[in-house]
């Protein structure tokens, strides 16, 4: 038996699970105890050492928000900025008492308390857990949000807190900031300090009835802000939520003597023997698109003689990535898929054949647990949920069901969330809708990408032509030019969305988004994360960019498992910004740690298909030996001769 052979029934541990899932967007949280409070503080709300210090991002990023771990009854601390983001901590067991005040006074506005443990039950070392602005909306209403309208009183309440932030950031000295426009707040101390001014502390109530426009008046000017703007705001927040890497693999899960709870996986209805594993790889864009692909293999696994009838023939469905050659469906941009309130699937995310439009897969059931993970099966809900029972709505778990052919298939899966974005810095992000009259912007960004096929140097290097829109999302910018339809040299722009056809009668497809802008003297860059996954991209569909996480590829020995990574991507902009002129150009590299890398991209159907070529050696055809060619490259970028920046007027 070959090797591969031998190894791909060991199916992967969880305690592995949770650590390539802390690996993936786990970074340091650093908690400094708030000199604000003429307190005196000896410690941090716990340090990312500790083993149960549960770190925490709040979404809306404002640095100087004042909370008290509740196993900590001496120091108080407040939420500090650290990269993108504005982090705190406690002991993963605590509640968590948020609140805006000074140090001069007992004024302050109360902004409620979230239970750690149940806000996120599965705790990781090292792994953040996300804070949305809406969870803290529901911990000051006692009740979760059931729409996204402020008819409902705790959407109501996030809306109204947007406005305060809103007000403070647009207000601040020396601001560039616009209203509408999501960027850092601090809370300082003299602003804080401010609070002295009020009449009365402001509590949700105030939040509810719209009163606090007005006790609020002698510290900051909310009025400046429309509701209409704060709910517009409100929206893209919610969106940005859902703005995340999602992926699923083939692997079955092993944990506690327990064999087959987890993975991407079914088998038809029709009692035919077929069984179907898959990976799959989705991303959602900043206006609420998810796309991508799902490399899939559907047949009768082929067991060896020997094979003893025990637990572990569960598995042997593995079998299938060197049995059956993987075929690939795509899921178009859709919206709507993930309701970013209730975090449950509200409408299926359907992935077509591009060979037979009759054939779908249809992501149609689930919901996210601690913020991040889908449960299959009842172990793994467990696990995440903290409940020791099964849920009674079962419609949490990942389901799945296809059309294949003559055949039906249904089955679970576990689908992981991960590499949520950040707002983008207004001092990268430069667009008309961001910068002030006068001033020079530069998105949308028009850019050609081109990509080699590394060791494959036989191959021609593919060029595909981009844009980076005032979203922050990412579209082609292709040509009606026949034989090189890719690529374009004029800058279009999108006239018909219903159709997403531009200027030119072109069909234009949206292929990703950005994940942060970051700013320093010397880094001025915006992180891209890009899937190319229609048919129309011809040697590039499959084409992976950006999405900085491991995607797993086979089992390995030990219930391991091998690993591609698809490296983080971004784009640097220091000559456009400090220049203000193309003549510079722009760069793009990758990264690892803080070291730039080159950048590089991954195509998983040439990757999976590698993987049973190696075992299929004398029975290939020249397009399989092709395909395999085309695992991955480097990345070179450049501005088209079209582009420009230009000034607001």
């Amino acid at each position: 038996m070959s090797k591969v052979n031998s190894t791909i029934l060991r199916p992967l541990a969880l305690t592995g699970l949770v650590s390539l899932l802390a690996a993936c967007g786990g970074e340091k949280a650093k908690i400094n105890e708030n000199p604000d409070q003429g307190v005196v503080t000896s410690s941090n709300g716990c340090l990312v050492s500790d083993e149960k210090c549960q770190s925490f991002i709040i979404d809306y990023p404002v640095q100087g928000i004042n909370f008290e771990c509740s196993s900590d009854t001496l120091n108080k601390f407040v939420t500090e900025f650290e990269g993108n983001v504005a982090r705190g901590g406690c002991p993963s067991k605590d509640k968590v008492t948020f609140y805006i005040q000074g140090s001069t006074s007992d004024k302050r506005i109360s902004l409620g308390t979230i239970d750690l443990e149940k806000h996120n039950p599965l705790f990781m070392k090292l792994q953040p857990t996300q804070i949305s602005l809406l969870n803290i909306a529901a911990a000051m209403t006692g009740k979760e949000a059931q729409k996204d309208n402020v008819e409902d009183e705790t959407y109501k309440v996030m809306v109204g807190l947007i406005r305060m932030f809103q007000a403070i950031g647009v207000s601040a000295p020396h601001s560039i900031s616009v209203a509408g426009d999501l960027q850092p707040v601090e809370l300082d101390k003299a602003l804080k300090d401010d609070l002295s001014k009020l009449e009365a502390s402001v509590d949700v109530k105030s939040f509810v009835d719209g009163s606090y426009v007005e006790k609020l008046a002698p510290w900051v000017k909310i009025s400046d802000i429309e509701e209409a703007t704060a709910v517009q705001v409100a929206s893209n927040l919610l969106n940005l939520s859902n703005v995340n890497i999602y992926s699923a693999n083939f692997m079955p899960i092993f944990e506690d003597g327990l064999v087959d709870i987890g993975g991407f996986f079914g088998k038809s209805i029709l009692g035919n023997g077929n069984e179907s594993i898959a990976n799959l790889y989705l991303l959602t864009t900043r206006q609420g698109y998810t796309m991508g692909y799902a490399v899939q293999w559907t047949g009768v696994p082929k067991l060896p003689e020997d094979t003893p009838a025990n637990d572990w023939s569960k598995v042997q469905r593995i079998r299938l990535l060197t049995q059956v050659e993987p075929k690939t469906i795509f899921a178009a941009p859709t919206t709507g898929w993930v309701n970013p309130i209730t975090k449950q699937i509200a409408q299926p995310l359907n992935l077509l054949s591009a060979a037979n439009s009759n054939d779908r897969l249809e992501l149609y059931q689930g919901k996210f647990l601690s913020g991040h993970t889908i449960a299959g099966n009842e172990y793994l809900y467990k696990k995440l949920s903290g409940d020791t029972k099964a849920p009674e709505d079962k419609k949490v778990y990942g389901a799945w069901r296809q059309q294949l052919g003559n055949d039906q298939l249904t089955g679970a899966i576990d689908l992981y969330k991960r590499s949520p974005a950040t707002y983008l810095d207004n001092r990268v992000f430069l667009t008309n809708n961001t910068v002030k009259a006068g001033s020079k912007y530069i998105f949308p960004l028009y850019a050609n990408l081109t990509l080699d096929f590394g060791k494959a140097t036989e191959l021609k290097k593919e060029t595909i032509s981009i844009v980076i829109d005032e979203n922050g999302d990412i579209r082609t910018n292709m040509s009606n030019n026949g034989t090189n339809p890719m690529v374009s040299d004029q800058c279009s722009v999108i006239t018909d969305q219903a159709n997403y056809i531009d200027n030119l009668g072109v069909k234009q497809y949206r292929i990703g988004t950005t994940g942060a802008a970051n700013h320093s003297e010397v880094d001025k860059s915006i992180t891209i994360r890009m899937i190319l996954s229609n048919p129309a991209f011809g040697n590039l569909d499959g084409t992976l960019v950006g999405l900085n996480e491991n995607l797993v590829t086979l089992p390995s020995e030990g219930g391991a498992a091998t690993s591609t990574v698809a490296g983080g991507v971004r784009i640097n902009l220091q000559n456009l910004i400090v220049s203000q002129s193309t003549e510079y150009g722009i760069n793009i590299t990758g990264w690892e740690g803080a070291y730039a890398t080159p950048a590089r991209w991954v195509n998983m159907k040439g990757v999976m298909q590698e993987v049973f070529n190696s075992q299929n050696k004398d029975n290939l055809s020249p397009a399989q030996i092709e395909l395999a060619k085309r695992q991955g490259g480097g990345i070179a970028i450049e501005l088209p001769k079209c582009y420009q920046i230009k000034t607001k007027v």
